[in-house]
């Protein structure tokens, strides 16, 4: 009689769709579960069954599953649940407490649409963490999908790997006002061809946009006014890596005061053929610059002024590492960056780089680091002698110009007393440098350099 009741109370339900098939995983936590009927029985026997449930075959693509009542948490409840293609609006409208879906249909690949309204009774909510990972199938998402959850306070990696993705709505997240973080939400959604203006223009309180759009491979363009209303933001980390922009609006990050860190943010942009003077003019707190324009093989100049309104700056490692069509550096480049301490790898295999202006790193006496600096530079004639004059206290010179095999004219030194104090001659003036302890290959295959011969080995 049970059985009946509650078999009677689930077909008037709305049911979950799935692929027919042999092995087909129904849920990945049936603890959550009151009932499950497929194939007209059920399958929820003792009421203590937990984990997944997978049937050996499913002829009726309609299952019909009730929740126990009382769940807050929905956690991976359809986690890896492949042959899931539909859910109904009101899945999840009996659970207003629930604060959790973390992982709910986490690589639920055949998941083609989702209901508008499958949210609309869980005020509570706080994460939607990888929520929607890696629904391949996905074409679209619901404009009003989050409209009743306000207390959203993570969208981490919430649509990550959705390929199918073309558009997001521009009001997705228009109630979620106390969301702290965005990284990864739309990660290598390949086919994401454009972004609204005004995706977060009510979310006031994001500290982290870290690599919400990284691999969205099709991605032309970026709206200028993006982060216009996000003035808490500190991270931008991989924010558009590898992605197929042309250009980047001058007052993108305008309204972020207190960035910090923007580490690859538009690494692997090979399309990028500029990047705008006053870029990063209104974020004078940021310290890190690693990997920021890695790879942008199209990029043929860099603006003089591009760092001058950041004087916090501790790394440039890698930031314009494979910029093979960059020709020219500013000389005033790193002026006002002086509490710089590392240039690890920064001009790394920019190949057709023809000169290196002598005041280059006049102004970074901090700097300790230039190891694999312009490894590859392999249209580079010369290198200015005074270039190192003023970093003293850099301990590691390791391939700093290895494989620069066009290099001609004498290595770098600093005059002492009225002698020439080459780089590997430094360790003999310890009253005036640092000894390097870092100097491997450093001139490895430049021996077109005049003193080559007197260079030691070990710097070779």
């Amino acid at each position: 009689m049970f059985f009946r009741k509650i078999m009677k109370q689930n077909m008037t339900q709305e049911p979950i769709v799935y692929q027919t098939g042999t092995y087909v995983k129904l849920i990945n936590k049936a603890e959550y579960c009151k009932s499950i009927i497929a194939d007209g029985k059920e399958l929820i026997v003792t009421g203590n069954e937990s984990g997944e449930l997978i049937v050996p075959e499913l002829k009726d693509p309609k299952v019909y599953i009730t929740f126990k009542e009382g769940i807050t948490n929905f956690s991976d409840v359809f986690f890896g649940c492949t042959k899931l293609t539909s859910v109904p609006a009101n899945l999840f409208a009996n659970h207003p407490n629930a604060t959790s879906f973390s992982g709910a249909f986490f690589c639920c690949t055949s998941l083609k649409s989702i209901p508008a309204g499958l949210f609309a009774n869980n005020r509570k909510v706080t994460d939607f963490f990888s929520t929607f990972f890696g629904c391949t199938s996905l074409a679209a998402i619901p404009e009003n999908l989050f409209a009743k959850c306000s207390e959203v306070t993570t969208f981490s990696t919430t649509f990550h790997g959705c390929e199918a993705l073309t558009s997001i709505p521009e009001k997705l997240f228009a109630n979620c006002p106390e969301v702290t973080d965005f990284d990864d939400t739309f990660s290598s959604c390949r086919t994401l061809t454009s972004i609204p203006e005004k995706l977060f223009a009510n979310n006031p309180e994001v500290i982290s946009f870290n690599a919400t759009f990284v691999i969205c491979s099709t991605l032309e363009s970026i709206p200028e006014k993006l982060f216009a209303n996000n003035p808490k933001v500190t991270d931008f980390e991989s924010t558009f890596r590898f992605t197929a922009l042309t250009s980047i609006p001058e007052n993108l990050f305008a309204n972020c005061p207190a960035v910090t860190n923007f580490g690859g943010t538009f690494s692997k942009c090979k399309a990028l053929i500029a990047v705008p003077k006053g870029l990063f003019v209104h974020n004078p707190k940021v310290t890190d610059f690693e990997q920021t324009f890695e790879g942008c093989s199209a990029l043929t100049a860099i603006p003089e002024k591009l760092f001058a309104n950041n004087p916090e700056v501790t790394k440039f490692s890698l930031t314009f590492h494979g910029c093979s069509a960059l020709t020219t550096i500013p000389e005033n480049l790193f002026a006002n960056n002086s509490a710089v301490t590392t240039f690890s790898e920064t001009f790394y295999g920019c190949k057709a780089l023809i000169a290196i202006p002598e005041n280059l790193f006049a102004n970074n006496p901090k700097a300790t680091a230039f190891n694999f600096t312009f490894v590859g530079c392999t249209s580079l004639t010369s290198i200015p002698t005074a270039l190192f004059d003023n970093n003293r206290k850099v301990t590691d010179f390791a391939y700093t110009f290895a494989s620069c095999k066009a290099l001609t004219g004498e290595s770098p030194y600093t005059m002492i007393d009225g002698q020439k104090v080459h780089l590997y001659e430094r360790k003999n003036y310890p009253e005036q440098f640092t000894a390097p302890t870092g100097f491997q290959d450093c001139f490895y295959d430049s021996n077109k350099l005049t003193d080559y011969a007197q260079i030691p080995t070990d710097w070779l």
